[in-house]
C-alpha cells in the first residue's frame, strides 16, 4: 500500500497562509494592541485628571475649613483678649476710684474735724473734745457696716441712711460755728467737707451694690427699651400683615368657591376654629368637589378632553407638524426608466412600514466590473466545495 493510498479521504490539509498575510495580520494585531494601549492610557489619564481635580477640590475645601477654623480661633482669641483688657481696665478703674474716694474722705476729715473740735471746746467741759471724734467715727463706722452688708448680700440702706444723718449733723455744727467765728466762707467749707467725705464713699458703695445686683446703666436700659419697642412694633406689623393676607384669601375663596367656603366655615365652627385652617379647607374641598385641592369636575373633564385632542392630533396623517422622511429603500433602489421621482410609489405608508417586494427589472443591474469580481469569487469557492 502506497503512501497515497494511506492518505485519508474527504479531508484536505489547510494551506499555509502566505507570509505577507501573516505579516499583515501581525501588523493589524500590533496596531490593535497599540490602539487599545493608547485608549487605556487615555482612560488612565482621564481618571488621573479626574482624581487630581477631586483631590484639588477636596484640598481646597479642607483649606477653606482650616482657614475658617483659624479665623474662628483668631476671633475667639481677639474677643478673649478684649474681654481680658476690659476686665483689667475695669479692675484698675475700680481700684483707682476706691483710692481717690479714701483720699477725699481723709482730706475732708482733716478740714471738718478741727472745726468741730473748736465748736465743742470749752475750758469748763474739755471732755467735749471727744464729741467730734464720736461724730466722725460714727459716720465712718456706719459706712463700714454698709460695706460689710454689701459684701454679705444683706440690705445696707439703713447703715447708709444713719451715716448720712450723722454727717448732716456734723455739717450743721461746722456751718454754725464757722460762720459765727470765722465767717460765712469757713462755715460753708466746713459743712461741705463734713458732707463730701461720707457722700463720696457712699457713692462708691452704691456702685458696688449695682454691680453685685447686675444692674445696668440708665442709658443701657433706655436702649434696651427702644429695642424691645422696635421688636414689638415689627411683630405687630407682621401679625397685621398675616391677618390682612388671611382676610384676602378668605374673601377670594368665598367668592370663587362659595359652596366649599360655606362647608369650611361650618367645619371650622364644629372644631372650634375662629378661621378655617388649611386642613379644614382641604376637607371642605374634598366634601364638596370630591377631588384633589384645586380640581373640579369641570377642570378634570377639560383636561381629559385636551389630552384626547392632543393624542388624536398626533395620530393624524395629514398633520403638517409630523415629520415626513424619505424612505431608505427609495434612496437606494433606482426607479424604472420613465418614472419620475415625484411619481415613485411607496406602499409602506399604508402597510405598517413593510418594504415593497422586489420584482425582476425593478432594481438596477450590476456593473461589468462587479459582475467580473463576483464570477472570480465563485470560481475560487467551487474547488473547495468539490474537495469537500
Amino acid at each position: 500500500m502506497s503512501i497515497t493510498e494511506l492518505r485519508p479521504t474527504g479531508r484536505t490539509r489547510a494551506a499555509s497562509k502566505p507570509a505577507g498575510k501573516e505579516a499583515a495580520e501581525a501588523e493589524a494585531l500590533r496596531a490593535k494592541t497599540a490602539t487599545a494601549k493608547a485608549a487605556a492610557d487615555i482612560a488612565n489619564q482621564l481618571k488621573a485628571a479626574k482624581a487630581a481635580a477631586e483631590i484639588a477640590a477636596g484640598e481646597a475645601q479642607a483649606q477653606e475649613v482650616r482657614e475658617a477654623a483659624a479665623d474662628k480661633r483668631r476671633e475667639a482669641e481677639r474677643q478673649r483678649t478684649e474681654a481680658a483688657a476690659a476686665r483689667q481696665k475695669a479692675e484698675r478703674s475700680a481700684a483707682q476710684w476706691r483710692t481717690y474716694a479714701k483720699t477725699i474722705a481723709v482730706i475732708c476729715v482733716v478740714v471738718s474735724l478741727p472745726l468741730q473740735m473748736m465748736a465743742f471746746w470749752s475750758p469748763k467741759a474739755w471732755f467735749l473734745l471727744a464729741a467730734p471724734l464720736v461724730l466722725e467715727g460714727l459716720a465712718w463706722a456706719l459706712l463700714k457696716g454698709a460695706e460689710a452688708a454689701i459684701d454679705d448680700h444683706r440690705p445696707s440702706w439703713h447703715y447708709r441712711a444713719l451715716a448720712g444723718a450723722v454727717a448732716l449733723f456734723a455739717a450743721t455744727v461746722n456751718f454754725l460755728h464757722g460762720s459765727s467765728a470765722f465767717g460765712l466762707g469757713t462755715g460753708l467749707g466746713g459743712a461741705f467737707c463734713s458732707l463730701a467725705g461720707p457722700l463720696v464713699w457712699d457713692l462708691h458703695e452704691h456702685g458696688r451694690i449695682r454691680k453685685r445686683d447686675g444692674k445696668v446703666s440708665r442709658r443701657r436700659r433706655r436702649a434696651e427699651a427702644r429695642q424691645v419697642a422696635a421688636e414689638a412694633a415689627e411683630q405687630l406689623a407682621a401679625e397685621q400683615k398675616a391677618a390682612d393676607d388671611r382676610e384676602a384669601v378668605e374673601i377670594s375663596r368665598s367668592v370663587q368657591w362659595p359652596q366649599a367656603w360655606e362647608r369650611a366655615v361650618a367645619l371650622a365652627a364644629a372644631v372650634g376654629e375662629l378661621h378655617p385652617s388649611e386642613t379644614t379647607w382641604k376637607r371642605a374641598w374634598d366634601d364638596t368637589a370630591g377631588a384633589p385641592l384645586g380640581d373640579t369636575a369641570e377642570s378634570i373633564a377639560a383636561r381629559v378632553a385636551a389630552k384626547a385632542a392632543t393624542k388624536e392630533a398626533a395620530k393624524d396623517q395629514t398633520n403638517p407638524v409630523e415629520k415626513v422622511e424619505k424612505p431608505q429603500v427609495e434612496s437606494q433602489v433606482t426607479a424604472p426608466r420613465g418614472t419620475s421621482a415625484n411619481k415613485r410609489p411607496d406602499g409602506r405608508r399604508n402597510n405598517g412600514g413593510t418594504p415593497p417586494r422586489q420584482k425582476a427589472g425593478s432594481y438596477p443591474k450590476y456593473s461589468p466590473i462587479a459582475r467580473r469580481a463576483m464570477s472570480l469569487a465563485a470560481k475560487k469557492q467551487q474547488p473547495a466545495r468539490t474537495a469537500s
